[in-house]
């Protein structure tokens, strides 16, 4: 079996196929804010079983959108864009180390973006933030095995997203969890404090 690895190849902007599920909210002006200073680093990820088989970019769709709009209203390609004879750009993509499933790919573009938060202090409600709670509530309940893959929410949490949009978190006394940890009280002088 040969060994799996990743390539970049690139790809003229006018034809990555952007993920039509994506429920990942986009800051269209400050990635393009931040292209322009530092440069295209952040190689978009191609993946062949989205989009029903068509394929598609499983994470990176709001750097995509905003090199279209940057090409579009005639900005200079930024460092990391190729451009040909033509005048197209052409991105940088991930390719390979695919997805088993179309299921597999969606968590995996749901865990690449909510990952990214985790580790501090933030709540699941703070992590709700990035997404279109419907558009996520839809992909999860659409997508078969596509919730039992994930990574970063549990299964409290999934339990209450699936059932509708706009839902409040479990409690705090069903610690721990995504969302924010209970304050904890000193017995012996009262004093509370957050860990």
């Amino acid at each position: 079996m040969a060994e799996e690895r990743l390539q970049i190849g690139y790809v003229a902007i006018e034809t990555l196929e952007l993920w039509d599920r994506n429920p990942k909210l986009h800051a269209l002006d400050k990635l393009a804010a931040s292209i322009r200073r530092y440069g295209f680093k952040d190689p978009p990820k191609f993946e062949p079983s989205l989009n029903d088989g068509r394929g598609g970019i499983v994470e990176g769709n709001g750097r995509a959108q905003v090199l279209r709009s940057m090409k579009e209203v005639g900005e200079k390609a930024p460092r990391g864009i190729g451009v040909d004879n033509s005048g197209a750009w052409h991105a940088p993509v991930l390719f390979g180390v695919d997805a088993r499933s179309q299921a597999e790919a969606a968590a995996y573009g749901v865990d690449h973006n909510a990952l990214t938060l985790l580790g501090g202090d933030l709540g699941l409600e703070d992590l709700l933030q990035i997404y279109n709670e419907e558009q996520l509530q839809a992909l999860l309940s659409d997508t078969p095995d596509t919730a039992s893959l994930l990574v970063s929410f549990d299964a409290p949490d999934l339990e209450a997203l699936l059932q509708g949009p706009n839902f409040d978190p479990v409690g705090a006394g069903d610690q721990p969890r995504l969302d924010k940890k209970a304050p904890i009280t000193c017995p012996a002088c009262g004093h509370e404090f957050r860990p």
